[in-house]
């Protein structure tokens, strides 16, 4: 048998495909593609019934602020003999009206931003440092084994100890100031990114890493088309909580001791029993950790546009 016997037939289907191809046209193709508007895809994406269901749980939640249902108790109700929702005394209630009123007066409070920006950076500072340097070992960790072995032992042993309890010697070292905040949150989110990055590494496909050794990838392409692809959609998860943990713990160090920031307006307000104060720091610490998170979800949605679905990347899917 001839090799042009059997190349010819081959020939004359790729032909074949490509006269039907041909046949159809730019507009025949948009017409086997269903038709959606962009309302209608809007809409889609909106999802009514989610959203009417999240005001209501919105509202349902207000309710039980509003008229106090939240502080009177439920004494009935206990679990092995501890009460979860005791009665709460009249002087540590709050009401939605008072904390409102906290928004109204320190709009055009100048201090008030300046504390904030401070929280902001710390926070910031201390999640970006915390992150690179968590990012930078655990891909070192999970990438050689050797050296993952050499190093686990100290650092499993590190990680188990409370970071908070190193908090007065970090102020000793650092002093009140904004550094200290950032050396806490650096401590504690570099452990967060760490663990999880180097478990991810460690986890990759070996097969796909054989199969591009195989082809001839260098070192270089290895990580770059093997190793960042299989390991992003977990360092992402590790960086959106390590960035609701970075707030968590500046304001923590500036409740403990610090000249400004939010977390000193906090422990203030709260010595002072003006508890409408508190619950809106509150929810100006919980707006801060939520934009980090969103801009981490952003990121994401752009970095794992080849992923199916992108849910990962949503911090409040609308």
């Amino acid at each position: 048998m001839r090799s042009s016997d059997v190349d010819e037939p081959r020939e004359a289907d790729m032909a074949d495909q490509i006269s039907l191809a041909d046949a159809l046209s730019q507009q025949e193709v948009e017409a086997l593609i269903p038709e959606e508007s962009i309302w209608r895809y809007r809409l889609r994406r909106l999802d009514i019934p989610v959203q009417i269901l999240r005001i209501a749980i919105l509202f349902g939640i207000w309710a039980l602020w509003h008229f106090e249902v939240v502080w009177n108790g439920w004494e009935a109700f206990s679990v092995a003999g501890i009460t979860p929702f005791p009665d709460v005394p009249e002087t540590f209630r709050a009401s939605p009206g008072e904390t409102w009123e906290y928004f109204t007066q320190i709009y055009h409070e100048q201090l008030f931003w300046q504390d904030l920006w401070v929280t902001v950076k710390e926070a910031l500072f201390g999640f970006a440092i915390g992150s690179i340097l968590g990012l930078v070992i655990g891909i070192v960790l999970g990438r050689f084994r050797r050296a993952a072995k050499t190093m686990g032992p100290f650092i499993v042993i590190i990680n188990a100890m409370p970071k908070i309890a190193f908090l007065p010697l970090i102020l000793i070292v650092y002093g009140v100031g904004e550094t200290s905040k950032v050396v806490l949150a650096v401590i504690i989110v570099f452990f967060i990114v760490q663990v999880p990055t180097q478990a991810a590494v460690a986890l990759v496909d070996p097969d796909l890493d054989l199969v591009a050794r195989t082809m001839g990838a260098s070192q270089r392409q290895l990580f770059t088309k093997v190793t960042l692809p299989g390991i992003t959609p977990a360092v992402f998860g590790a960086l959106r909580l390590s960035a609701v943990i970075s707030v968590l713990a500046v304001v923590f160090g500036e409740i403990f001791s610090a000249r400004r920031g939010l977390g000193q307006r906090l422990i203030t307000a709260a010595n002072q029993l003006s508890y409408g104060d508190t619950f809106a720091i509150v929810f100006i610490l919980a707006l801060i950790a939520l934009i980090m998170n969103g801009g981490i979800g952003f990121a994401e949605r752009k970095a794992l546009r080849w992923q199916a679905t992108q849910q990962g990347g949503q911090v409040i899917s609308l």
